[in-house]
């Protein structure tokens, strides 16, 4: 069925924005007034499968755009889009049935002293599948993407002896006969990168009769998930396990390795494959693709994301140049290469660094704020980032002092460093071998690091005189105060 539609509505985190009838505009005379150049649109005019943004644009930046969903067209009294904003069609169920649903925008540019562009229309087909339906296609050697009814991304990784399902979507078919056709009678071990249903809201189909694994502070809303969908508690407690940061999932010619990368959840965790530097991030790392768009949910992390920055920092030098592609919760293909990780390092320093003056009102949802490295439209590598503006700092910019990653060789830090601990141990190589250290401090403006009582620079080693006392690492803030002291003591092999 086909039906057309004005987004007079609001679905799931998206905001439709309904239009009145606009009246017809005034006749310009083109003689006297220059006239505008025609609005441009993007994506381009046609048929998508799930709700879709749509973002308005002119060849003069000073122009206002304004727009219409009735076939009107706009003036200047009609609503209007502001820069850098999108408007969003929809995708409509009927129950399980996807419809296919129409839409026409229409919009002009105006500006005082010019004539109104000439009007332009875009048309648009929303074409939901039913929500007891599934596609899928190989896109690397051994990994099956798969996509439910709203584009939720599960993969299918091949080993020898088993496959492993990331993730689980949250469409309402029978996913388990779906997988069951690919995997040749291989059993299925379903990982969950973290505890949103969208990514486990099929996991009732699986726990019966096979070990699932969750990180471990997702571990009670996962249960909580299975429970309300009649998982008897007794088959969770047996079933569900919790996975750590380096634990590993072997498959047979796969050993999948699991690194926490907290913050999007409790326990949200990244998977990689050392055979082939697959890396799957369900929404760990955020997701990158133009529509509707995509970005890093942080905005429920009530934590300083200093501490999101030094886990992301952790498992990168953990993995070291491994990953060859990131296979994203919500991205349409692989992303190739690490440029994505470096856009997402530098988001979050910058946020660090600058603090507010980085942020722009966010595309999705609206209220928020975010930022935004790259442009959407250009950049593949492109990253926002959610942020809840009174908690995402874990000071004022100028009194930040404190540690986001500490480099070591000949010992190895035995936890993952946390900004807020402040006592560290670290673990020699062997006895009496040379030891030196590097630390990055949180704030790129740090006014002075010391390690060992010696001046230094981020990322330059020291070499530490003694490992028998600790040694102390001090962090001075941009104001020249504020001031964060790290005491670092170290264990023999055992």
């Amino acid at each position: 069925m086909k039906i057309s539609c004005n987004p007079a509505w609001k679905l799931g985190g998206f905001a439709l924005i309904g239009l009145l009838a606009a009246s017809p505009a005034t006749a310009q005379s083109a003689v006297q007034r220059p006239q505008l150049p025609a609005v441009t649109v993007m994506p381009a005019p046609g048929t998508y499968n799930n709700t879709t943004s749509i973002a308005l644009d002119d060849a003069d930046k000073t122009a206002e755009i304004h727009y219409s969903w009735d076939g009107g067209i706009p003036t200047t009294t009609s609503p209007r889009i502001e820069r850098g904003q999108v408007l969003f069609i929809a995708g409509v169920y009927d129950g399980n049935n996807g419809l296919t649903t129409g839409y026409t925008l229409r919009a002009v540019a105006t500006k005082p002293g010019y004539a109104d562009s000439e009007p332009v229309t875009f048309s648009y087909t929303v074409a939901r599948r039913d929500r007891t339906t599934y596609v899928s296609e190989e896109v690397l050697p051994g990994v099956r993407m798969i996509r439910d009814s709203d584009n939720d991304k599960m993969y299918l990784v091949k080993g020898t002896k088993a496959y492993a399902l990331i993730d689980s979507g949250m469409g309402r078919g029978n996913l388990k006969a779906y997988v069951s056709q690919f995997v040749g009678g291989l059993p299925v071990i379903p990982i969950f990168t973290h505890s949103h249903g969208d990514h486990i809201g099929q996991a009732d189909q699986f726990i019966a009769d096979a070990d699932a694994y969750i990180g471990a502070p997702d571990w009670p809303a996962t249960a909580a998930l299975l429970e309300s969908k009649g998982v008897p508690a007794s088959a969770v407690a047996a079933h569900l396990k919790k996975v750590e940061d380096g634990d590993t999932i072997d498959l047979g010619g796969r050993k999948l390795e699991i690194y926490m990368v907290t913050g999007h959840t409790p326990g949200s965790v990244v998977i990689f494959d050392p055979a082939t530097g697959d890396l799957f991030s369900g929404d760990a790392l955020g997701n990158n693709s133009f529509l509707p768009p995509d970005i890093l949910f942080m905005q429920f992390d009530q934590r300083p994301l200093d501490a999101y920055l030094a886990n992301l920092r952790t498992m990168r030098e953990k993995i070291g140049d491994r990953i060859r592609h990131i296979l994203t919760g919500h991205n349409d293909k692989p992303i190739a290469g690490t440029a994505y990780l470096d856009n997402l390092e530098t988001a979050i320093q910058r946020l660090m660094d600058e603090g507010d003056t980085a942020l722009i009102p966010s595309w999705r949802p609206r209220g928020i704020w975010q930022i935004v490295i790259g442009d959407r439209y250009t950049d593949p590598n492109w990253i926002g980032v959610n942020v809840t503006r009174e908690t995402y700092l874990p000071a004022k910019p100028d009194q930040i002092a404190g540690l986001t990653e500490v480099k070591l060789t000949g010992a190895r830090l035995i936890q993952n460093l946390d900004p807020d601990v402040h006592t560290l141990t670290a673990r020699l190589d062997r006895p009496g071998a040379p030891v030196t250290l590097a630390a990055y401090p949180t704030s790129t403006r740090s006014r002075r690091l010391t390690i060992a009582g010696i001046d230094t620079v981020p990322g330059k080693p020291v070499s530490l005189p003694s490992t028998a006392k600790p040694a102390m690492i001090v962090v001075t803030a941009p104001d020249g105060v504020a001031t964060a002291t790290y005491t670092l003591s170290f264990q023999a092999v055992p």
